[in-house]
């Protein structure tokens, strides 16, 4: 169900006097950022976010689509708007009428590469010039998913809705629930209907800050996760289980790459909330991938690896609602954070 505070801002805005250039050294940016273009950064993956401070009454945003994204706007931390995907427009509302004082926003990308991607080309303030921001969470988290992870119609109002750009908010996919939690900065690298291993496998797109341009290599020296939480499978076993040495192959070789990245991370398999051993009828995925996965912790672990380890999400509960296409719902992701939360609290001491 679309929540309140999801209120879709189509007014045309008043300019204002004051322009921050998006190289403004006080903006934050937190996700994978493509910054060749001089016209300002692009992003394509869900979850990616601008922060800035400042002081006064109102500030928009300047934005480029390429497609029809969506992107929560929050003011001092709270939910107020979302900003959607207009050719016509470059200058978008973020907020108006604010008391006179301090302000931080937030804009923060709902939706998944195959929907769009994104340039900022700065901010419009009232006045003054940007202030700096509180220093960033020391604690970094990346998800790494198919359609569960970038919040695929969470926001629908029951499974019958096919996928539609407005009901996919990645601010409330369990892992930037989680990551709030937990007060960690949070990057996903999700795509919707991506595999572990074959052509059309997430490990393909990995080192792209742009998953649609092969030129956009990501360089991740300038994010280091310290939790990497891989939940991948359900698209895999769709079609077939998988046989337990391309599984374990092509895993222990996506989690060796993770190390390349991110040679001190705890990275987590997790099994997620669409998997079941009664669909497909006759095959129990649930418990072949559960199998599977802990046998590479195992193996791992056996190696001297003790930075591996499982999560499981509880297969989802239809009294809890269901998403489009029988996608998790608000709900259901919630409760997915709190255990996800609980896993890297126990294993990193948070």
């Amino acid at each position: 169900m679309r929540l309140a505070f999801a209120i879709v801002l189509l007014v045309a805005p008043q300019a204002l006097p004051v322009e921050v250039s998006p190289k403004d050294p006080a903006l934050r940016y937190v996700g994978r950022w493509d910054t060749r273009d001089a016209g300002g950064p692009r992003a394509a993956w869900a979850g990616s976010s601008i922060s800035a401070k400042f002081q006064g009454t109102a500030v928009n945003a300047l934005f480029k689509f390429n497609g029809n994204d969506q992107w929560q706007v929050l003011v001092d931390g709270q939910p107020t708007s979302v900003i959607v995907a207009d050719p016509s427009k470059t200058v978008y509302p973020v907020a108006s009428g604010l008391p006179d004082k301090e302000h931080t926003i937030e804009l923060f990308k709902r939706t998944e590469p195959l929907v769009g991607t994104t340039q900022f080309a700065g901010l419009q303030i009232s006045k003054g010039k940007l202030l700096p921001l509180p220093a960033r969470p020391k604690r970094r988290i990346e998800i790494v998913g198919d359609s569960i992870s970038c919040g695929y119609g969470n926001e629908s109002a029951s499974e019958k809705e096919k996928f539609a750009p407005a009901t996919e908010n990645n601010y409330l996919a369990y892992g930037a629930v989680a990551a709030r939690a937990l007060n960690a900065e949070y990057v996903a690298v999700a795509w919707s209907g991506k595999w572990l291993f074959g052509n059309n496998a997430i490990p393909l797109l990995y080192d792209l800050a742009l998953p649609n341009d092969p030129q956009s290599k990501w360089d991740s020296s300038t994010w280091t996760a310290d939790a990497v939480v891989v939940n991948l499978g359900t698209n895999d076993f769709g079609p077939k289980n998988p046989t337990e040495k391309e599984w374990v192959d092509a895993y222990r070789a996506f989690i060796k790459r993770v190390r390349t990245s991110y040679p001190q991370c705890h990275v987590f398999l997790a099994v997620g909330s669409m998997m079941s051993d009664g669909y497909p009828p006759g095959r129990k995925a649930l418990s072949t991938l559960r199998g599977y996965n802990q046998g590479i912790i195992a193996a791992l672990q056996k190696e001297g690896d003790k930075k591996v380890h499982y999560v499981e999400f509880e297969p989802q509960d239809q009294k809890n609602g269901l998403g489009g296409d029988w996608h998790p719902s608000v709900k259901t992701h919630r409760l997915m954070a709190d255990v996800l939360a609980a896993a890297i609290k126990k294993e990193l001491g948070w």
